[in-house]
């Protein structure tokens, strides 16, 4: 009975094996990309850059996505533009690619990209905080960054040209009234009965 046993266990291992082996040569970039994502999430970018690269280079939207993101925790802000935009023309309508393309148009200050993006990624997702918050942070820096009108300054008029202006509001007062008057000429009488 233990020798049977035995037998179904090494059954089972070359099995699961076997289907590992498939997988790796039916998606070879699976094994590459999950060590990438490893190291970016080790904090060690650089190494899981080189990974993302190579995978990249077969147009993969994930890779050229996940390449940007190892460029941009570098602070490698141009090239990670340059990835995610070839990500974003690969697949254009994935949230997390507009958030990510918007995070790095925020950080080279350009507000307005970063916006048009952030909105993008709420209408695919709007249920995320995080790209709420983003957004509404962005719109702040916007309001922050605009230009404040400046009060007019009065204009200073010398004295003989107020007076000529006072004259000729004063004049179009009276005329005004005039004009009133001729209009409805019993108003200005006063009446002859009190009582």
């Amino acid at each position: 009975m233990k020798l049977k046993h035995k037998k179904i266990a090494l059954f089972i291992l070359i099995l699961i094996l076997l289907s590992f082996i498939f997988e790796l040569t039916m998606r070879p970039k699976v094994l590459s990309q999950s060590w990438a994502d490893m190291q970016y999430r080790g904090k060690r970018f650089s190494s899981a850059e080189k990974v993302f690269a190579r995978n990249a280079k077969k147009d993969d939207a994930t890779a050229s996505a996940n390449l940007a993101k190892s460029m941009y925790k570098q602070d490698r802000i141009e090239d990670a533009e340059r990835q995610s935009d070839k990500a974003l023309a690969l697949s254009p309508h994935k949230s997390n690619l507009n958030y990510d393309r918007a995070n790095i148009a925020y950080k080279q200050g350009d507000y307005t990209k970063a916006l048009e993006l952030y909105r993008k990624a709420m209408l695919e997702k709007p249920k995320d905080t995080d790209i709420k918050a983003n957004y509404e942070l962005t719109l702040k820096k916007m309001q922050s960054q605009a230009p404040k009108p400046q009060p007019e300054k009065e204009k200073e008029q010398d004295p003989d040209k107020q007076e000529e202006i006072r004259n000729i509001l004063g004049g179009l007062d009276n005329k005004e009234s005039s004009d009133r008057k001729q209009q409805n000429p019993q108003q200005g009488l006063p009446p002859t009965k009190w009582w």
